[in-house]
Order: structure tokens, then C-alpha cells, then sequence
């Protein structure tokens, strides 16, 4: 098949990224003819297709005029919609795969990919759809108040970045969006990743019928490899450090535990590491280096409560034969089993006990099968998938 896959990056920022990375590389080792299209980037993955990419828009560090020009953008892009139809004019895809769009693209490129009469479906790899902070928590809490578009509680409660600007800039953003059917009107199909995503969305109003389920995949580390890992003592938190990602109350609970905690991932800039002797923040780290971090692990750990879309963290561990420990918060509980390939708790307290219980029987064995989610199986399945729709 020719398929074009879009995302805001071409290369690894985060588990949506890697998931689209990742999926690219498997069509073409499948035989199908793969073109991206993305943001212009530095650290992008080269691709013959960057000709048609959007300028670069920097919401963080970016001069006053890129910041307003990233501000429209979010909106409305044209130069992005000129661009994929110039792609489009020279691929011609058979289907078009979406990955995160969102402010650095823009949802203009939908009209633009419909108007040729080409399917597009869209995996949903967090709540923007539903939520103007893609968390659906507010304050550390689970939070479902602009489900449904009452979005204004966004700027009342300075849900995006704590900052009454940037609130009102994402609530006028889904307002608008909610008001032209972007989405509803250009999406023939989404894919959930988790059970957990498609019963989200279906609360929210979205068509059970034009949701599918197909959980991310994982190579499972190969055999040899396996020999020449080292179990330090040391367990590892993958993602960004952050309050939100629930980094404070792992640094609490390991601060008094024989076994160094491990951050992996880019540190938020209001978030203080304290200076602690088993507490080591590594920086983000590319793929490649992750896995070595997990095989080298005693375990994965996390402590974020957000309401997980898949648990992309949880997944690498079992497929790099490492136990997770975490909260049973979102999808997660699709994916871990207590006892066989790690634990779940309910509480902090339990937690820290499941923490304890593993440092007391290390030697207990886990069972780390994760067939169901073989990349063989992921892409029979969404080329399945695609097959249907064209």
C-alpha cells in the first residue's frame, strides 16, 4: 500500500512519536511505500519528503514573532495545507494516517487530504480531542469538566501551563475547531490504543462504530541480549519529570530506600530535583540508550495518576523482560498483571509497598509474554484496517 503517516515530529520526543516513528519503519519493512510529512525540525529523522514539511514554530524558545506565528497556526495553518496537497499531488496515497497534528500542523490538512477523496484515520495518542490540555487532569485530579465542549473551564481554572494566556489560546482553539466539524467531518476512522480510550471517547460523543482498538506494539528483546544485562541497583522512571507525572512522590518514596531511582527523560523547568544521593536525573535519552537503561534495571517504575492512553513505559519494560510498577491509572491495567509481569497499586502508600515486596523477593519470576502486541500482529491488523476503508 502507499500510505502517507503524519505527525507533528519526525523524530522521538515522546511515546507518540516513537509509536509513529516506529510504525513508518514497520510498513516499509513490509513491503508498503511510506511518505511523512511533519514540522521542520533540526533533529528530525532525514526523509526525501522534508521538502513539503511546515517551517518550524517554537513555542518555548522561539522569537515574539514565531510565538505569534505559532499562536495562528494552532487555528489554522495554510501553508500547511499548500504543502500536503503538493505531497499529496506526487505520492498520491492510497490512505492517510494521523498521528499528533495539534499547533505545530494544524487540523487544515484534513479538508485538504478529503477533498481528493482519500480515507484518513487518526490514532488518538492523548484527550486533545475532548480536553484543551490533552490531559483530561486538572490540578493532579482526573478532571472531565470541558467534556462535552464545555471548554471555558480551561481559562477558569489556568489549565494549560497555569497561564491565563495560554488557557484562553487552547480554549478558543477547541471552540473553533468544535465549530467548523474539523474533525468529525475529515476522520473516517480513529484508533484507540486502549479499551480504556474508546469507552473515553465514545462518553464523549464520538461514534462507537468509527472507533477501532489496536494496542501499540513492541519488539521483545532478543534472547542474546538478554546475556548481557547487569541488574544494577537502580530502578528507572522513563517520561518527563514533572510534578504532574507524579515525579515528587517517587523521589519521596525512594529517598529512604537501599536502591537509587534513576529519572530518564527532559526535567519541566518549574521542577526541582532535590540533591539526594540515590536520586540521579539523566537527561532524555534516545532510544537506543532507554533500552539499555530498562535491561540494566532492577525495574521500570512510575507514579503518575494521569489517565495513561496506552502506557507506551509499562509496555518497553515487559518487552525488555523488566517488571512495571505503577498506579492502576488509565490504560495501564490492559497491559500489567499483578504478579506475573509487575504490580499495580491504589494508593501511595501501596506503592511504596509493592516497592518493598520487589526489593524483598527480587528473585521471584515474572513472566513477560507480549505476543499480543508483536509488531507482526499490529500490522496485519491496521493494514486490515486500511484495506477496509479504501
Amino acid at each position: 500500500m502507499r500510505i502517507l503517516e503524519v505527525n507533528k515530529f519526525n523524530h522521538v520526543r515522546g511515546g507518540a512519536d516513537k509509536h509513529f516513528v516506529d510504525l513508518a519503519n514497520l510498513l516499509q519493512e513490509n513491503g508498503n511505500e511510506v511518505a511523512v510529512f511533519a514540522m521542520d525540525h533540526p533533529e528530525n529523522i532525514p526523509s526525501e519528503w522534508s521538502k513539503y514539511f511546515v517551517s518550524r514554530v517554537d513555542y518555548e524558545n522561539g522569537s515574539a514573532l514565531n510565538k505569534i506565528k505559532g499562536a495562528l497556526r494552532i487555528f489554522w495553518s495554510f501553508e500547511a495545507r499548500r504543502k500536503i496537497g503538493k505531497l499529496l499531488d506526487e505520492f498520491q496515497p492510497e490512505i492517510v494516517h494521523i498521528h499528533n497534528i495539534y499547533h505545530q500542523i494544524s487540523p487544515s490538512i484534513l479538508s485538504e487530504i478529503k477533498k481528493r477523496g482519500i480515507p484518513v484515520v487518526m490514532t488518538v495518542h492523548d484527550w486533545k480531542m475532548i480536553c484543551p490540555n490533552y490531559l483530561l487532569n486538572c490540578g493532579g485530579k482526573l478532571c472531565e469538566k470541558c467534556v462535552g465542549g464545555k471548554y471555558w473551564h480551561c481559562l477558569k481554572n489556568k489549565c494549560v501551563k497555569k497561564s491565563y494566556l495560554k488557557s484562553l489560546i487552547s480554549m478558543l482553539e477547541m471552540y473553533f475547531h468544535r465549530f467548523i466539524r474539523v474533525y468529525e467531518k475529515n476522520i473516517d476512522l480513529y484508533i484507540a490504543p486502549s479499551q480504556f480510550v474508546k469507552d473515553n471517547l465514545a462518553k464523549a460523543g464520538f461514534s462507537e462504530s468509527r472507533i477501532k482498538v489496536l494496542p501499540h506494539f513492541a519488539k521483545a528483546v532478543d534472547a542474546r541480549r538478554l546475556l548481557n544485562m547487569q541488574s544494577n541497583n537502580y530502578a528507572l522512571y522513563l517520561g518527563r519529570v514533572s510534578k504532574e507525572k507524579g515525579v515528587d512522590e517517587l523521589i519521596e518514596i525512594f529517598k529512604d530506600l537501599p536502591i537509587d531511582l534513576v529519572l530518564a527523560g527532559k526535567r519541566d523547568s518549574d521542577f526541582m530535583i532535590p540533591d539526594l544521593p540515590n536520586i540521579k536525573h539523566v537527561g532524555f535519552k534516545p532510544s537506543q540508550e532507554i533500552e539499555s537503561l530498562i535491561r540494566n534495571s532492577q525495574f521500570v517504575v512510575s507514579a503518575s495518576q494521569l489517565p495513561e492512553t496506552f502506557g507506551l513505559i509499562a509496555l518497553e519494560a515487559i518487552a525488555n523482560q523488566k517488571p512495571f510498577i505503577g498506579y492502576r491509572a488509565g490504560a495501564y491495567g490492559e497491559i500489567v498483571r499483578n504478579g506475573v509481569n509487575g504490580s499495580l497499586a491504589e494508593s501511595k502508600g501501596e506503592l511504596k509497598s509493592r516497592i518493598e515486596e520487589f526489593l524483598v523477593n527480587k528473585n521471584r519470576k515474572y513472566y513477560f509474554d507480549i505476543s499480543r502486541f508483536s509488531p507482526e500482529k499490529y500490522h496485519q491488523s491496521i493494514i486490515d484496517i486500511f484495506r477496509s476503508l479504501c
